[in-house]
């Protein structure tokens, strides 16, 4: 590679993803290789070191990614983090005498194989690996002009012997190709993604929930799947009663089996002067309080709140918004929130309600009619009428996570209300929506969770996937009440349905939150920061570990028998093959290592220059000089012959070369 390239390219890096100080750390460490007028004689064993700790790296990087962020997230944060991890190899090799890397190294079976092995110079695909790193940011035309430039100069030393003209005008082909596949692959995987979400939508639900629609699974056939991961963590007031409920979102219209949210466009909730005060309500005075961690998928989610919250505190988000139906909806913000919520004993605050609080489907009516003429809930008051629904469901209904899908000929709503009476807390917030609505009791869908368990493992409540819940809201008395008709023990069903491995999977959950605390901290990049200050111990380690190795004076043209210490191999011919190369003008840069140098003057032969043998006298010499079995006596033998060949037969050729010699 071109000089200072790596450095450059590393520049490059942090200054793509958001690390300029890392990067330009780890340049100075590699290019102050240039300044320095020694390198160090490392054995196998020295390399193994610097691959073990680069493994290492990769392990632990590794464990945090699947810690602190979902799957595909995680794989692109390793990618970002490969020239940091990959740092102390390349370091190694470019300060090595060697310059280079036996591919044993990267191979625990190949470690002990007696003799070299194949050797790579690692710098070229370092630069490669920076640029991919570089890319992980999604920079777009920034990233694409980087890429252009130092692809450029990388490429300038290679060009063969064509021209410049030729070697630009291939260049400029590739750049507009790059472009335009660029663009076109981007159009064709937005097409495919929109084709993919149109096709599986109504086979999939998704994980976030959507503030205009809720899918219920009422008729479909299985086991209801929920899940234990944990969702959120509770630290409630001193005056604040658990276990309680935690709305996320209500909806007025039902569409079986779909509830939606019609006429209620969310609108920005302003901040206060602090910027992390958000007031949801003016006209009351909270007496409850409750403080919720939570994850957003992607920074944007709808917030688990208790019913009529007003004011949420320490809320660190870029936007927030409501609807009437008083869903909160933060637009953009961290992976994980944390935020106090005040509200009154109320309960719900949501608007009044309108002709749609009424609304029952068309083909559910004569079936709702019958169900509330039998109850003899007409004509009773809006308080009876929920005590009456509410003892309703505390009869013969139970709670189940089976789906047994609705029999023929019948909806899955009147299977549940006539025939099977069993279902999970979506037949029972559905049912007690429509019955209500049916008496003439306006009421809505809710959705959110039920917080119920304390951990004494972290001294808080937790909310888990499986704790999510559906209930219904009843307007009485000019005020929204809470009714949940599931029966009680729906809690006691989940937590029978748990893993005998859940204790494992809490251990997880608890590492996760503590990495996404640390992490999303409202201060400056924790990791960016952490990053940057362990490159110093790890330089420093290098560093020692290098001094602490007999150093290689290099090689001065002026004085070529300055090259090599004192010490076994001092008497190698290679060194007169190499003297003889500087004075017919082949002198080796005092930073490049005897490989590289000798790869410079294959690719650039003079025809009266022969360089075919020159790399497996190379390989005798390094084997001669560092190799700790050293060479055999034919070996020995023939690396002298080898090179007295090579001199003879190059001992009258001019200094200069011949005329019309490229």
């Amino acid at each position: 590679m071109p000089p200072l390239v790596v450095g450059a390219v590393l520049v490059f890096w942090g200054w793509q993803t958001g690390v300029p100080v890392v990067g330009v750390a780890m340049a100075a460490a590699l290019e102050a290789r240039t300044l320095i007028a020694s390198r160090w004689e490392l054995t196998r064993s020295d390399f193994n070191r610097a691959s073990d700790l680069s493994a290492v790296l990769l392990v632990l990087m590794g464990i945090y990614q699947a810690i602190a962020n979902d799957s595909s997230r995680a794989v692109t944060g390793i990618i970002q983090w490969l020239p940091l991890i990959v740092f102390p190899l390349i370091a190694t090799q470019l300060y090595s005498a060697a310059g280079r890397v036996e591919v044993a190294v990267f191979f625990w079976s190949q470690r002990t194989r007696p003799g070299p092995t194949p050797a790579v110079d690692l710098a070229p695909a370092y630069f490669g690996l920076c640029l991919l790193a570089a890319s992980t940011a999604n920079a777009r035309t920034t990233f694409y002009a980087g890429l252009v430039c130092l692809s450029a100069v990388a490429l300038w030393r290679v060009r063969g012997r064509r021209g410049v003209l030729a070697w630009g005008a291939a260049l400029v082909v590739a750049i507009a190709l790059g472009w335009v596949g660029h663009v076109w692959l981007a159009a064709g995987q937005r097409e495919l993604e929109r084709r993919a979400q149109a096709f599986f939508l109504n086979w999939i639900r998704r994980g976030d929930l959507d503030p205009y629609r809720s899918t219920t699974a009422l008729g479909d056939l299985g086991e209801l799947k929920l899940y234990d991961t944990i969702v959120m963590r509770i630290e409630p007031g001193a005056d604040t009663r658990m276990p309680m409920r935690l709305r996320q979102a209500s909806y007025n219209v039902y569409h079986g089996p779909a509830w939606l949210a019609v006429d209620a466009p969310f609108r920005r909730v302003q901040p206060e002067a602090d910027g992390a005060t958000w007031l949801l309500r003016r006209d009351s005075d909270p007496a409850g309080r409750v403080t919720i961690a939570a994850y957003l998928a992607r920074g944007r989610g709808l917030l688990a709140l208790p019913g009529g919250a007003t004011r949420l505190d320490e809320l660190m988000v870029v936007g927030l918004s409501q609807n009437r139906l008083r869903g909160v909806r933060v637009e953009e913000g961290l992976g994980l929130v944390t935020y106090t919520a005040h509200f009154p004993p109320g309960g719900s605050d949501e608007s009044p309600p309108n002709d749609a609080d009424l609304r029952i489907p068309v083909l559910d009516a004569g079936l709702l009619d019958d169900v509330v003429r039998g109850l003899g809930l007409r004509g009773r008051a809006p308080a009876d009428i929920v005590s009456a629904v509410h003892a309703h469901f505390r009869g013969p209904f139970r709670y189940s996570r089976y789906l047994p899908g609705a029999r023929p000929g019948r909806s899955a709503l009147e299977d549940f209300l006539l025939t099977r009476r069993t279902g999970h807390c979506e037949y029972f917030a559905t049912a007690t929506v429509l019955l209500l609505r049916a008496a003439g009791v306006p009421a809505r869908y809710t959705v959110g969770y039920a917080a119920h368990e304390w951990s004494s493992v972290e001294r808080r409540w937790i909310v888990r996937a499986r704790d999510a819940h559906a209930w219904a809201v009843a307007w009485v008395d000019g005020a929204w009440t809470e009714v949940d008709t599931t029966p009680p023990d729906w809690i006691d069903a989940e937590a029978g349905a748990e893993s005998m491995w859940r204790w494992l999977g809490d251990v997880w959950e608890w590492a996760k939150f503590g990495v996404a605390r640390w992490r999303w901290s409202e201060r400056e990049d924790r990791l960016t920061g952490s990053l940057g200050w362990l490159l110093i111990p790890l330089s420093a380690i290098l560093v020692w570990r290098l001094w602490a190795r007999r150093r290689i004076g290099r090689a001065r043209a002026a004085a070529p028998a300055a090259v090599g210490v004192p010490g076994r191999g001092d008497d190698s011919e290679f060194y007169a093959v190499e003297r003889r190369l500087s004075e017919l003008g082949f002198a080796r840069p005092p930073a490049d290592p005897l490989p590289r140098w000798l790869d410079a003057v294959r690719e650039a032969p003079r025809p009266d220059v022969a360089t075919a043998a020159l790399p497996s006298l190379l390989a005798l010499h390094y084997r001669y000089r560092f190799d700790p079995d050293g060479l055999t006596d034919a070996e020995r033998g023939r690396l002298r012959a080898e090179a007295e060949r090579w001199l003879a037969a190059h001992a009258s050729v001019p200094a200069s070369p011949p005329a019309g010699a490229p």
